[in-house]
C-alpha cells in the first residue's frame, strides 16, 4: 500500500466560463487541457509518486466534491494551481479543504503566485508557493517536507517561517533541455474528448492542444511570462513527433493545436519536424499561434501543404504608436502582407487585438476596429487591456491612468480594470461590444459561419456561436 507522504492530488480551481470571460461569450472558448498540471503529474509519477489529477473548471467540480476525490486518494500534499482571475477559487477551495481536512499540506502553483507571491501567501491556507516551473521544485518540496530546516535551500519557493513572515528563496533555473520532461499524463484524463479548441478553430476530430516549447523572447509590456520567463527553450522535433505518434495511436487525435505563443519562430526545427513525420507517412491537420514577423509567402506554402490550415496573430492595435509603446515590435504594413498571403494560400487566421492600452484614445481604438474589419481575417478575438501582475503594464499602470487592484476576479481581460487617462469604463465596454459587432455583423463572416454548422461537429458549432453570439447584443455589456 502507497503511504500518504508518496501521494499528491493535483487541482485546476473551479471557475466558471462567466467568470472567466464576464459574459456568454466563454461558452464560444472551448476547452483546452491545463497542460501544466499534467505535466506536473507526469514528472510526480516518474519520481514515484501516486498521482491524481481534477480540472474542475472543466468538469464543473464543486468545494465539496472535491473533498470527497481527496478523501478518496487520501494524500497529505494537494498542490492548486491558479492564474489570477481564478486565484479568488484557489483561495475559497483551499479554506474548504483546510476546514474539512486540516492535516493537508497544500502547495500553490501558477501565474499568481509566482508573479505575486507575497500577496498569495497571506492566506494561510497555503503551506507553500511554487515559484515559476514546478516540477523540479514541487519534487524537492515533498521530498523535504519533514526538514524545514532546508526549505531555504530550495530554490524558487514562498513558505512562513516559525515567526509567521513569508519567505522567498531564489528563483530556480530554469529547465534546459525539454526533452528531458516526460510528456504530459494525458492518461490521467477521464473524457479526453471534453477537450476542444473554440468552434472555429478545429477541423476535425478528435483535436487535442499540445505545447512544444517554453519561454518567449519577446518584450511585449501586457505579458506576464511570471512561469516560464524570457529565455526561449523548444523541445526536438524528435521528441515532438514521438508525442505525436503517441496521441494518435492512444487516442486516435486527427488534428493539434499547438498552442506555443510561437510556434514558427525557428524555421528549421519546423522544416525537420514535419520532414522527419513524412517520413513516418504521418499527415494531420493543426493550427498555431505564431508572430508576423515570423513569417513569409514561402515558409506559410510549406506550412499549408504540411496541414496547416489556421494560423492566429497577435496584431494587437490599429495605432503604431501604440505598437511602439507596448513594445510589440511589428508593423501594421508587415500585418496585412502576411494576412492577405495567407488569405492567397486559404489558410484561415485569427487576429487578437487589446483595446485600453497606455496611452490610448477614441481615435486610437477606431484605428483598431478599421483595421480588424479590413484585413481579410476569418476570426478576431479583441479584449480590454489587463496589466496583469508580473508585467511591464501592471508596475506602470498609475502613469498611464486608474488601477483597481481590489478585486482580482476582475482581471479576466473582459472587464475594464484598468482605465487609461482620457477615458471611462463605460467607453472601453461600449467599444469592446463594437469591435465584435462590425466584424461578425458582416455578409462574408456570417455566410462562413452559416456554412460551417453543416459540417462535422456543426450541431456543436451551432450552439457555442448562438450562445456567445448574445454579447454583442446584451444591454448589460454597453456599460
Amino acid at each position: 500500500m502507497v503511504s500518504a507522504e508518496k501521494k499528491v492530488y493535483l487541482l485546476y480551481p473551479p471557475i466558471s466560463k462567466f467568470e472567466r470571460y464576464s459574459s456568454e461569450i466563454g461558452s464560444a472558448g472551448g476547452e483546452q487541457i491545463p497542460l501544466g498540471v499534467y505535466y506536473l503529474a507526469s514528472y510526480l509519477k516518474q519520481n514515484n509518486y501516486e498521482v491524481k489529477v481534477t480540472d474542475a473548471e472543466a468538469y464543473k467540480l464543486s468545494s465539496t466534491q472535491i473533498i470527497d476525490e481527496i478523501k478518496e486518494l487520501n494524500p497529505k500534499f494537494i498542490g492548486i494551481s491558479s492564474t489570477t482571475v481564478a486565484f479568488h477559487r484557489a483561495v475559497e477551495v483551499a479554506k474548504f479543504i483546510r476546514k474539512e481536512l486540516p492535516d493537508k499540506i497544500i502547495i500553490l502553483g501558477g501565474p499568481h503566485v509566482s508573479a505575486n507571491p507575497k500577496h498569495a501567501m497571506s492566506f494561510s491556507e497555503f503551506d507553500f508557493g511554487v515559484l515559476k516551473e514546478g516540477e523540479i521544485t514541487l519534487v524537492e518540496i515533498l521530498k523535504h517536507i519533514n526538514e524545514p530546516k532546508k526549505y531555504y535551500q530550495i530554490k524558487g519557493i514562498a513558505f512562513r517561517d516559525g515567526n509567521g513572515q513569508t519567505i522567498i528563496t531564489p528563483c530556480r533555473e530554469f529547465i534546459e533541455n525539454l526533452d528531458t520532461l516526460p510528456f504530459p499524463a494525458y492518461e490521467m484524463i477521464s473524457d479526453i474528448s471534453l477537450y476542444t479548441p473554440p468552434p472555429s478553430n478545429y477541423k476535425t476530430l478528435p483535436v487535442i492542444n499540445m505545447i512544444t516549447s517554453r519561454g518567449c523572447p519577446n518584450q511585449c509590456t501586457f505579458c506576464d511570462n511570471n512561469i516560464f520567463g524570457r529565455e526561449y527553450r523548444q523541445r526536438s522535433a524528435e521528441n515532438i513527433m514521438e508525442e505525436i505518434k503517441f496521441l494518435r495511436k492512444k487516442y486516435g487525435v486527427r488534428e493539434i493545436a499547438f498552442v506555443d505563443d510561437t510556434f514558427l519562430i525557428n524555421k528549421k526545427r519546423i522544416y525537420k519536424l514535419f520532414e522527419i513525420l513524412e517520413k513516418e507517412n504521418i499527415f494531420f491537420y493543426w493550427t498555431c499561434m505564431s508572430r508576423i514577423n515570423n513569417t513569409d509567402f514561402e515558409f506559410l506554402k510549406f506550412l499549408k501543404s504540411k496541414g496547416c490550415w489556421h494560423i492566429s496573430f497577435g496584431i494587437e492595435s490599429g495605432d503604431e504608436t501604440i505598437l511602439k509603446l507596448i513594445k510589440k515590435n511589428i508593423s501594421l504594413e508587415k500585418a496585412k502582407e502576411v494576412i492577405t498571403w495567407c488569405n492567397k494560400l486559404k489558410i484561415k487566421t485569427k487576429g487578437f487585438f487589446i483595446i485600453g492600452h497606455p496611452t490610448e484614445t477614441i481615435e486610437t481604438i477606431d484605428k483598431t476596429i478599421k483595421l480588424a474589419c479590413s484585413l481579410k481575417l476569418d476570426d478576431i478575438v479583441t479584449t480590454i487591456n489587463t496589466p496583469i501582475p508580473g508585467s511591464q503594464q501592471y508596475a506602470e499602470a498609475e502613469q498611464y491612468g486608474t488601477i483597481d487592484k481590489t478585486n482580482w476576479a476582475e482581471f479576466n481581460y473582459w472587464r475594464p480594470v484598468f482605465v487609461p487617462n482620457g477615458l471611462t469604463k463605460e467607453i472601453l465596454l461600449r467599444k469592446h461590444k463594437e469591435i465584435y459587432r462590425r466584424f461578425y455583423l458582416r455578409p462574408r463572416i456570417l455566410f462562413r459561419y452559416f456554412m460551417s454548422f453543416f459540417g462535422k461537429g456543426g450541431l456543436k458549432r451551432f450552439t457555442h456561436v448562438f450562445k456567445a453570439s448574445s454579447f454583442i447584443f446584451r444591454k448589460e455589456f454597453l456599460c
